[in-house]
């Protein structure tokens, strides 16, 4: 209810004219709350943002959809309408954006027929958004400049793991056995992160939450990518598959997303060796921070359960894809 308040306020402001046909909010999102407003003179996006300290980071959408627009004139990215981070009219930033049609691929996977040519023309999106070269490796502040550099990918992804590691035997969230193992797993293969190539803008959190889908007669097609706040200088490989909770599903269509991206980019030779090996990463990952996870919308017992299953999975997933890079030539 509160928060229903906090958007009315917003749009009095905004549009003190619009009459409200409906506010609802979107089931989907972890980082901010994001409502589908629909009103007399228009449908809109109005993100309520949680992330304290990197309130303007929404900003990056902007700055982003500008240049990719220079070169790609209808790459679907929203166009952000009004940002306010005084917290003066409500206690929190937001963000108005322009509505984009459609549903997330991620809610609308199931009752997709067409999924070789989704892929496909997912992976295109994503290889144009990646032919921007960056100098240096690192996160981008609001107007696209390059803070926090790392000099080298590889060492770079080596101490962050290594800090997994010591994170997850300090929490004793592994046997000493199976840490040992991985540790091993880890030193044998991280050569493949010098295969990697970039640094490439990158939209920095590439889930199919992230991605609008919508339907034109019998075919999806792709109506938008959305929320850039993690937008960054990246590796392209590692972009291209990223989302422990949709990695199965981009490497069914691995040969469509590829065969898109390949239109405007292309990937390292080994690549499949290295999306795995950045997927097991991202499992060990999980794993180290399952302890302090939260969701908004789960009770306490829901939350032990929710961390229950992440935990076998991620344990599982960490196995099974060891044994797969063994045996890929």
């Amino acid at each position: 209810m509160k928060h229903a308040t906090e958007i009315k306020k917003i749009i009095k402001v905004k549009w003190p004219n619009a009459k409200i046909k409906s506010i609802r909010e979107f089931p989907e999102g972890y980082n901010n709350i994001a409502f589908d407003v629909k009103l007399s003179n228009g449908n809109y996006v109005i993100k309520l943002i949680k992330l304290k300290g990197y309130e303007k980071y929404s900003l990056k959408q902007k700055h982003l959809r500008t240049l990719v627009r220079k070169k790609f004139k209808d790459f679907p990215i929203p166009k952000i309408i009004k940002s306010d981070f005084s917290k003066k009219l409500i206690d929190k930033p937001y963000i108005i954006a322009e509505k984009i049609e459609g549903k997330s691929l991620q809610s609308a996977h199931k009752g997709i027929l067409n999924k070789k040519e989704l892929y496909s023309e997912i992976g295109e999106l994503y290889g144009k958004l990646h032919s921007f070269k960056l100098k240096k490796y690192g996160e981008l502040d609001p107007s696209l400049k390059i803070i926090k550099k790392y000099p080298s990918w590889y060492l770079e992804n080596c101490k962050n793991v290594e800090k997994l590691f010591e994170k997850i035997g300090l929490n004793r969230l592994l046997s000493d056995k199976s840490l040992e193992r991985s540790r091993e797993f880890f030193k044998k293969n991280k050569y493949l992160l010098k295969k990697e190539l970039g640094p490439r803008l990158c939209h920095g959190d590439a889930a199919q939450t992230n991605i609008l889908v919508k339907k034109l007669r019998s075919k999806y097609t792709v109506s938008g990518i959305i929320d850039f706040e993690f937008a960054n200088a990246s590796g392209i490989t590692k972009e291209l598959f990223s989302g422990l909770r949709t990695f199965e599903k981009k490497w069914e269509y691995k040969e469509s997303l590829v065969e898109g991206y390949s239109k405007w980019g292309k990937l390292p030779k080994e690549w499949e060796k290295l999306a795995l090996f950045y997927n097991w990463m991202g499992n060990l990952g999980q794993l180290a921070r399952i302890k302090k996870m939260k969701w908004r919308k789960l009770n306490e017992e829901d939350t032990k359960k929710r961390k229950r299953e992440l935990r076998s999975k991620a344990l599982l997933t960490l196995r099974k894809t060891a044994k797969i890079i063994e045996v890929i030539e």
